[in-house]
Formats: C-alpha cells, structure tokens, sequence
C-alpha cells in the first residue's frame, strides 16, 4: 500500500511539474532563428514607414538592452509622446497615465526587472495615417535568477510627431499558455478530497486504537 501510495505521488507531482513547464515555454521560440518569418503578420505599412518605425523599436530594444540610467531622459524623449500617453505593465494595477509615471516604470525596469529581447524586426506595423500600431514579441530574463525566463508579448501605439515616430500606448504582457493550470487546478481537486478522507481515517482509527486496547484489558 505504502508503494501504492509513493507511485501515486510521483506521478501526481511529475504531472504537475510538466504543466507548469508547459506554461512556462516559449510560443515563439523558433522564430528567433527565423528571419525572414513574422511574429502574427508584416502588417500593411509601407516599407519606408516600416523601416522607420522598425528603427524605433531598435533604440527601444537597446535601451533594455543596456539599461543605463544616465541614457533614461534621452530615452524617453526620443521614443515617447509626451501627450495622452497610457502604459499597462504585467501587473494588474500596473497603469501608467503621463509621461512622468511611464518614465518611473521604465526606471524601475532597468533597475530590478531582467534583460529584454524582442524580435523587432518580425514585428507586425499597421499604420493610417500618422498612427501605427504594432505587435512583437520576446522574453525576459530575470535579475533575480537567469534560470527564470518568462516569454513576453508586445503591443504598441506610436503617432508621428514632428516626423518622429513615438510611442503613445503600450502594453507589456507575459505570453503564457495558462491552459495547462486546469490540469492542475482539476488535479488538485481531486486530490484534496482524497487526502482529506486519508487524513480522517488515520486519525480515527488512532483515536479507535486506545479504547480497543483498553476494552480488551
């Protein structure tokens, strides 16, 4: 029964290990020795339009590339509007609503948050007019251990002002495949019950066990 019970175990935590593996992995991994391949698609702006916004997205990557804080103001002036701008991070009350809260953000990034890498030039640019919008995406590797790698999804707003394309909206997003956690999730609840029922029957019969032996003296 003891070897019953450890074969269950093992197959209970390797299942869950795996999905949580699977949540973890890349989407797009393969694309990243895929050049001539888009993340979702080229989108419809014009090469020369595309080309400048690409050169954006560049500057974009080697600041978190980099991440040097005396580059920030520089940064921030090249690449982002100063007007209605909106940033939404990873986090669930991560909003950022003006360009001083947005600068704090990508502060805070450079500082603790992990090394960016985006497939800019796969990226999709859609435009009309002085605004485009576009999609990438990439991963992150984080300060606090390189063994945690997170792929990441990004979208942007970007209007052209004074013939300088900037960002107006943007969103961070990390790129997980959480269908996986219902297998956990379902897992869990069955096996829950099951260790609840364990767990009473052992302790009954250890409250049983005493007043049998006492009964039989």
């Amino acid at each position: 029964m003891k070897i019953f019970k450890g074969v269950v175990h093992v197959c209970v935590i390797s299942l869950l290990l795996y999905s949580v593996l699977i949540v973890l992995r890349h989407q797009h991994k393969a694309l990243y020795d895929a050049k001539d391949t888009y993340v979702f698609s080229k989108g419809n702006a014009p090469e020369d339009v595309r080309e400048e916004i690409i050169q954006q997205l560049h500057k974009f990557q080697d600041g978190y590339t980099n991440r040097d804080l005396s580059a920030l103001q520089p940064f921030m002036e090249d690449l982002f509007s100063q007007e209605n701008i909106l940033i939404l991070g990873t986090q669930p009350r991560e909003t950022l609503h003006d360009y001083e809260h947005a600068t704090a953000l990508v502060r805070s990034d450079w500082r603790r948050w992990g090394d960016c890498t985006f497939l800019m030039d796969q990226s999709h640019v859609s435009t009309s007019g002085n605004v485009a919008w576009i999609s990438t995406a990439g991963y992150i590797e984080f300060d606090m251990s390189r063994f945690l790698v997170l792929p990441l999804r990004l979208s942007a707003v970007v209007v052209k002002e004074s013939d300088v394309w900037k960002f107006q909206h943007m969103q961070f997003q990390f790129d997980l495949d959480v269908t996986s956690l219902l297998v956990i999730i379902v897992v869990l609840l069955i096996w829950l019950p099951i260790s609840v029922v364990s767990l009473a029957l052992v302790i009954i019969k250890s409250v049983r066990r005493p007043r049998t032996e006492v009964e039989s003296t």
